[in-house]
């Protein structure tokens, strides 16, 4: 069995990229897979899987035009060329027409749940031609959470025996408990506090909701209920602008920090020390940051709403993300509320749930079935 895989996940390896490389890693039971990507991101995909081969196509990682046209176009040609059983399309595209049969990775439906997420153009795109279009043409598609299946079955009208959930993983190896050496370096490198509130994801607006935390920050400088700083980890996103006129504006700017794009080793770092890791998204598809966060040791507090509840598993604490009086108060409980021996040792149950080598498993499983 060969499955041709369609590599663009943007401009860096984020969440869609780990995603992949962890499952094909992990999907060694002999498939062979040929992975297409962009020329200048070849160096950052490295496979110890020696079943996956990386093969190069000549648009940038920079191009988004470039790559929709790519993998709507050309790929289909590709899969052809590479004597492929499957064509497997991991990230969001328009898929159009198809030789071979076609999975294709869905993480979110993120468009149909918040309103403004999008310019109107890209919102009509998306809701009224890439996705019901794609999910019509598509012969499987994979999902990473059961809210995002109903999504898939209540907005595009896909049939449940169509779908199938397998879940992000979390590299236990990689996001645990930092040591307090590597910390030290860490917070020394980036002339970070050591005492804060984290936010770890796109800083957009009103997405992932990470106004609410700055204002939730504030309140509880302004109460003395905490004399720590605010962490935002995370690149720009839509809407940054909006986040950032109203720190530039805030009587406690100097206490809130934007932490730009971080490293693996860095993210771990400032998971592991935070006071609280807050995540307040109005919507997630599935949310990685939580579940790393779970792993590195950090208490957490996320939205009772979309899949996170689903992803945290009733650990930690839920609040409604559009109330800021919840989220203060869920802060303030974690702020206070000590880890025992019974938290980490539902924590470590329930990753299991989550490792690499049982979710890629799976993936092969369903990829030749």
């Amino acid at each position: 069995m060969r499955v041709a895989i369609s590599g663009y996940v943007g401009k860096k390896i984020t969440g869609i990229g780990r995603n992949l490389i962890s499952l094909l890693d992990n999907a060694t039971g002999g498939t062979e897979f040929v992975l297409y990507v962009n020329e200048d991101m070849k160096g950052e995909f490295e496979f110890k899987n020696p079943n996956v081969k990386v093969k190069t196509y000549s648009v940038s990682k920079n191009s988004s035009m470039g790559n929709l046209l790519w993998t709507t176009f050309v790929f289909p040609f590709m899969v052809l060329k590479a004597k492929a059983n499957r064509a497997l399309i991991p990230n969001f595209t328009l898929l159009l027409f198809k030789f071979k049969p076609t999975y294709v990775i869905m993480h979110d439906l993120i468009e149909y749940n918040v309103p403004n997420k999008f310019s109107k153009l890209k919102m009509f795109y998306r809701t009224k031609l890439a996705n019901p279009v794609t999910a019509r043409l598509a012969d499987r598609i994979i999902t990473v959470s059961n809210n995002s299946k109903r999504d898939l079955m209540k907005f595009l009208g896909v049939s449940e025996n169509k779908i199938t959930v397998i879940y992000n993983g979390v590299d236990q190896q990689k996001f645990k408990q930092a040591p307090d050496d590597l910390c030290s370096r860490v917070f020394k490198e980036r002339g970070w506090p050591t005492r804060y509130l984290l936010y770890a994801g796109t800083i957009d607006y009103p997405g992932k909701n990470a106004l609410s935390v700055i204002k939730v920050f504030e309140r509880l400088k302004e109460s003395g209920s905490y004399d720590g700083q605010l962490i935002l980890a995370g690149m720009p996103g839509a809407g940054f602008e909006v986040v950032q006129e109203y720190v530039n504006q805030s009587k406690h700017k100097d206490d809130i920090i934007f932490g730009g794009f971080v490293t693996d080793e860095e993210l771990v770092v400032l998971y592991s020390c935070c006071d609280v890791f807050c995540f307040v998204s109005f919507y997630e598809g599935f949310g990685i940051p939580p579940l790393e966060a779970l792993a590195c040791g950090a208490k957490v507090v996320v939205s009772n709403t979309s899949a996170l509840p689903e992803v945290v598993g009733g650990i930690g604490w839920s609040v409604a993300p559009n109330s800021e009086d919840e989220i203060e108060t869920a802060v303030k409980e974690a702020l206070t509320t000590d880890i025992d021996d019974d938290y980490r040792a539902s924590v470590a149950s329930h990753l299991k749930k989550y490792e690499w080598d049982k979710l890629g498993k799976r993936f092969e499983t369903v990829l030749i079935k």
